[in-house]
């Protein structure tokens, strides 16, 4: 028996069970991006670049939940690809974060292999139960951020 035929560790906690499944998940999505050259969180940052246009990088970072580091970590390889571009905003100190042009078309490539994934975790999933995760998991973020 394999380890993908074993079932995963139960926890009660909910953090470690969240931390748990995204990785599976992610595993899973990186797998069909692999092919055009992205990571899950790569695909991810640059989808939601291209659906906001220029943000500062600290809203960035809060808007998509990531740390400074964590953030700057996961720029840098999309940065020096040349499919992401930091600018200064009408503060110097202020870091604009945007989708070149090459970005939005490495965007587009990968969109096929996501959609691809995407349709095939939905269809592990009873359809209920992809429309309450997708309802309860913005909501789990926003609560957990509450202070």
């Amino acid at each position: 028996m394999n380890a993908r035929d074993d079932k995963p560790f139960a926890t009660p906690c909910l953090c470690n069970a969240l931390r748990q499944a995204s990785r599976a998940v992610s595993r899973f999505y990186d797998e069909e991006l692999r092919g055009v050259g992205l990571r899950t969180t790569q695909f991810s940052l640059m989808r939601f670049l291209k659906n906001s246009g220029g943000v500062r990088q600290r809203d960035l970072g809060a808007r998509t939940s990531l740390d400074e580091t964590t953030l700057t970590r996961n720029l840098r390889p999309l940065i020096h690809a040349g499919w992401v571009a930091i600018d200064s905003g009408e503060d110097r100190r202020e870091k604009l974060v945007s989708l070149t042009k090459a970005g939005s078309a490495k965007q587009r490539e990968a969109r096929p292999a996501w959609d691809r994934a995407q349709e095939r975790m939905r269809s592990r999933l009873p359809k209920t139960d992809w429309s309450s995760l997708l309802a309860v998991l913005p909501e789990l973020t926003r609560l957990a951020e509450a202070e």
